[in-house]
């Protein structure tokens, strides 16, 4: 590992530990200075401000992370990664969803995701009739359903003491299983059967790869 990558990791370190204990508007790049061992001056060689300390960890301890497992095709597997990784540095990710305004957490975090969703449709020769669902818009309409998944997880404690195993999986089954849960109807089943004949091709391989991993 080069020493660049080793004081960009001490610096993203250093700035953990002071989210930990304090709230982020009072961190100054002096602290996350002195903290890591430097001098403000010496900071500047390698982050121009905390954001960008904020958008290098999301970076490199998400997307950098996932990504070979979407490149593979393995999306089961790339799912559990990212709910691995944010329950690895659980209270430190609980306290990034607070950072709020532009360059916020979640928008950082949704532009990651993102890419990751885009990378997985491409991969799957993603095509739609419908001038609306874009590989742009449907990227960014999963990115934010999982961020809001994630927060109802770590902030609002809504699955009580489950396990980022348990947790990735329900939300496997609620993204792609979740019609079949609330067709209480006949009606209703018809209309998702419907649906699902009008649903790309390359969204139904998607979903059939998670399926087999999910049985």
């Amino acid at each position: 590992m080069d020493t660049k990558r080793l004081t960009n990791e001490l610096i993203a370190d250093s700035f953990k530990s002071l989210l930990l204990k304090k709230d982020f508007k009072k961190i100054t790049v002096k602290m996350i200075a002195a903290e890591s061992g430097f001098m403000r001056s010496t900071f500047y060689n390698y982050f121009q401000d905390k954001y960008e300390i904020l958008e290098w960890i999301v970076k490199t301890e998400i997307y950098d992370k996932i990504s070979p497992y979407v490149t593979n095709e393995a999306y089961y597997e790339a799912f559990q990664k990212v709910f691995k990784c944010i329950a690895d540095e659980k209270e430190f990710y609980k306290k990034a969803f607070q950072i709020d305004g532009q360059n916020g957490f979640e928008e950082i975090l949704a532009n990651e995701f993102s890419k990751l969703f885009k990378k997985a449709y491409e991969s799957a020769n993603f095509e739609s009739e419908n001038p609306i669902v874009t590989l742009e818009t449907i990227s960014q309409y999963q990115s934010l359903a999982l961020i809001m998944y994630i927060r109802m997880w770590i902030c609002d404690g809504c699955y009580g003491d489950a396990d980022y195993d348990e947790v990735c999986e329900a939300y496997i089954i609620m993204l792609f299983h979740g019609g079949s849960l609330v067709s209480t109807s006949k009606l209703i089943e018809m209309a998702a059967g419907k649906l699902w004949t009008s649903i790309p091709s390359s969204l139904k391989k998607i979903t059939e790869l998670l399926g087999k991993k999910n049985k």
